[in-house]
């Protein structure tokens, strides 16, 4: 009895520890996605071109006007049309500071 109890413990604590590496890979997946470094910003055509992705991506006018090539940020979409920019890290931010 207590051998079956020890393996159905075993295995349930395999498929817990799969399950919140499977949570944990999801979670990283979605950040990488909606992370994103300027490479070039169009602010005629209303798009910047990720380093990441190699794609241009259309954002809202007043979202562009703050952001430069180099800048890191979170992009955050609404719906169709035009994606949200929040700026997470500025270009000057990021060769400032040393990696720790």
């Amino acid at each position: 009895m207590k051998k079956g109890i020890a393996t159905g413990v075993a295995v349930l604590s395999f498929v817990v520890t799969a399950a919140v590496a499977t949570a944990a890979g999801t979670l990283t997946d979605t950040i990488q996605k909606s992370r994103m470094t300027v490479l070039k910003v169009d602010r005629t055509a209303g798009q910047f071109l990720c380093v990441e992705h190699q794609k241009w991506t259309a954002a809202t006018s007043s979202d562009l006007a703050g952001v430069t090539p180099g800048d890191i940020v979170r992009v955050e979409r609404r719906g169709p049309g035009r994606a949200h920019l929040a700026v997470l890290r500025t270009a000057a931010d990021e060769i400032s500071s040393p990696e720790r």
